[in-house]
């Protein structure tokens, strides 16, 4: 026990910096779990990295649609949905905890399209990746690593290619996973 509560608190230590620091590509992980439909012709596919502990199958599939559907929220509220041209993102960001919503605010030029949002007329998303790495105790998932890879095109005044990639970290509530922190990058292609 003192093994996994000590990775538990190295996972939320790690989660504090709220900053841009490259993560990989998480496109070619593992097995694909349940895949995450989104209002847009894309589809997030949702894979598994390193496990520590045990998970039924059953628990993994719970997990790949879980924690796809809080990354597919966010992406779409952030990036990918809403009426373009626009300038407010301030709820561009379900499923994260109230104070990883404050983080988040406070890099909403990262977070979210408020940067590019009043010189685009539309997004064309290209691809949409999570990669998870899970701890569990006793066979539970206590924390969850998703390492997410959004790719996609603007359209109107400003035309170009945007990746939005690196880590998001989840913890497990009353109401579902939250997101209590990220290290995540943004910038043209």
């Amino acid at each position: 026990m003192g093994g996994a509560v000590a990775a538990t608190l190295g996972l939320a230590l790690a989660a504090t910096a709220c900053s841009g620091g490259g993560s990989d590509d998480p496109g070619d992980a593992g097995p694909t779990g349940p895949a995450q439909a989104t209002d847009h012709p894309v589809t997030t596919r949702v894979t598994f990295g390193k496990v520590t502990g045990t998970l039924a199958p059953q628990v993994r599939d719970r997990l790949a649609q879980q924690v796809g559907q809080v990354v597919t929220r966010w992406t779409e509220a952030a990036y990918l949905g809403g009426d373009y041209p626009r300038r407010d993102f301030s709820d561009s960001w379900p499923g994260f905890t109230a104070g990883a919503q404050r983080e988040a605010h406070g890099d909403r030029a990262l977070m979210s399209n408020e940067d590019i949002g009043d010189r685009i007329d539309g997004v064309v998303p290209h691809r949409s990746v999570v990669r998870l790495d899970v701890l569990a105790v006793k066979k539970h998932p206590v924390g969850i690593t998703a390492h997410v890879f959004l790719g996609f095109g603007t359209t109107g005044d400003l035309e170009k290619e945007v990746r939005v990639k690196g880590r998001l970290f989840l913890t497990p509530t009353d109401g579902g996973w939250k997101v209590f922190g990220y290290d995540m990058t943004k910038g043209a292609v």
